[in-house]
C-alpha cells in the first residue's frame, strides 16, 4: 500500500514538472493588443515638423509586427506622413512626421490590426501677434500691449522684456491687455511671458512679438532741472499701495544743481501734498555693482544754499552705500517736495523708483 502511495505522489510531481516546463504567459502573446504612441501630446511650432513614433505591442508589451497608418483629423491645421528617413527592422515600429500648418488644436489618429489610438496636436506660434498703443514709446512712458483672439495674458505671470534684456515692468494686467513702463532700450521685438493659449488649457508661452518697438525720447525729459522738475503728484499711491517710475539719466547738470555737488546727472521730480502723508522711496539701477554711487533724497527746498538741510528732509536715509537706495518710511508735511536721484558718474539709463505708502 505504501509503495502505491509513493508512486502516486511521484506521478503528481512529474505532472507538475511537465506543466512548469510550459510557457504560462503564452496566452498573453496572441498578437497586437495596443498601440503605444510617443509622444502622447504633441506641440509643434507653425511651419515646423515633429516626430511621432508608434509601436504595436502584445499584452506583455512586447513589440509585435503590424502595419500601422496615421491620419490627421484636420490637415488644414496639421498634416501627418510616414517618416521615410527612419527604418525599424522589428516590423512593429513606424515613424511619422507631424507638420504644423495653422494655429489651432487637432489630433492625429493611428490604426492597425483593428486597434486605434490618437495623439493631440497643438500648433503654436513662432511669434506673438500683439498690438501696441504705439511702436515708438518714450522711455519711462506707459505702453499698452493688447492680446489677440487666440492668445491672451495671464495677469499673474505676464512679463515684458525689451531689447536688449531690459525689463518693462508690468503695472497693469488683464486677460486682454497689459500696461508696461517702457525702459530705455534698443529697437527690437518685445519678449512677452505669460501668454495663455486659448485652445490648449493650462499652456502658457513666452514669445517675441511680431512687431518691433523703438524707444524714442524721454517721457521725463525735463527732469534735469529744479525749475522744470516733472510733477509726480498724480502717481503717489494710496495707502497700502505702491507705484513705479522709470527715469533715464540726462546731461551732466553740475554741482550747482546736485545736492551733494556731484557732476551728476541728477534727476529731479516734485510732488505736492495737501496734507501730511507717509511715503518710502526706493531706487534701483541696472547691474549688480554698487559703484559708481547713487544717492536719493527727499528735499523740502530747491535753494542751493539750503541743500545741506533741506535735502535731508528724510534724515539722510537715502544717502548710503547700498543698492538699492531707500529713504524708508517718512512723514512729509503739506506742501511741495522734491525727490532727487543723484548719480556719481553712473552710466545706467534705467533708474527704477518705487514709491510705497504704508497701509496705516
Amino acid at each position: 500500500m505504501k509503495r502505491q502511495y509513493m508512486r502516486a505522489v511521484c506521478a503528481a510531481f512529474a505532472f507538475a514538472a511537465l506543466a512548469c516546463a510550459g510557457d504560462p504567459t503564452k496566452a498573453l502573446r496572441t498578437g497586437p493588443f495596443l498601440l503605444s504612441l510617443q509622444p502622447t501630446l504633441t506641440f509643434v511650432d507653425l511651419g515646423k515638423t515633429v516626430s511621432l513614433v508608434v509601436v504595436a505591442r502584445d499584452e506583455q508589451l512586447n513589440p509585435v509586427p503590424l502595419t500601422i497608418t496615421a491620419t490627421a483629423a484636420n490637415p488644414a491645421i496639421a498634416t501627418v506622413e510616414v517618416d521615410t528617413a527612419r527604418h525599424f527592422p522589428d516590423g512593429a515600429t513606424q515613424g511619422f512626421l507631424v507638420t504644423g500648418v495653422s494655429l489651432q488644436h487637432t489630433k492625429v489618429t493611428v490604426t492597425g490590426g483593428g486597434l486605434t489610438d490618437s495623439v493631440v496636436v497643438d500648433v503654436l506660434p513662432l511669434v506673438f501677434d500683439a498690438t501696441f498703443s504705439t511702436t515708438t514709446p518714450k522711455g519711462g512712458d506707459t505702453l499698452t500691449i493688447r492680446a489677440s483672439t487666440l492668445f491672451k495674458f495671464d495677469p499673474d505671470s505676464a512679463t515684458a522684456s525689451f531689447a536688449v534684456d531690459k525689463e518693462g515692468p508690468v503695472v497693469f494686467a488683464s486677460a486682454e491687455s497689459i500696461k508696461v513702463l517702457t525702459p530705455f532700450s534698443n529697437p527690437g521685438a518685445v519678449n512677452i511671458g505669460g501668454i495663455v493659449v486659448t485652445y490648449a488649457p493650462g499652456l502658457e508661452l513666452t514669445r517675441k512679438t511680431s512687431t518691433s518697438v523703438t524707444q524714442t525720447g524721454d517721457f521725463w525729459a525735463k527732469d534735469s532741472s529744479w525749475q522744470t522738475a516733472p510733477d509726480i503728484t498724480p502717481l503717489l499711491p494710496a495707502a497700502g499701495k505702491s507705484s513705479l517710475v522709470i527715469a533715464g539719466a540726462g546731461p551732466l547738470n553740475g554741482p550747482d544743481i546736485c545736492p551733494e555737488g556731484s557732476d551728476g546727472p541728477c534727476i529731479m521730480f516734485k510732488f505736492t501734498l495737501a496734507d501730511t502723508a507717509t511715503f518710502a522711496f526706493s531706487t534701483d539701477w541696472e547691474g549688480a555693482a554698487l559703484a559708481p554711487d547713487v544717492d536719493i533724497y527727499a528735499c523740502s527746498d530747491s535753494t542751493v544754499a539750503n541743500f545741506g538741510d533741506a535735502c535731508f528732509e528724510d534724515g539722510g536715509g537715502g544717502a548710503t552705500a547700498v543698492k538699492p537706495q531707500t529713504t524708508g518710511n517718512h512723514t512729509y508735511p503739506a506742501g511741495t517736495h522734491y525727490f532727487v536721484i543723484e548719480t556719481f558718474g553712473n552710466p545706467s539709463k534705467n533708474y527704477r523708483t518705487t514709491i510705497a505708502r504704508p497701509a496705516s
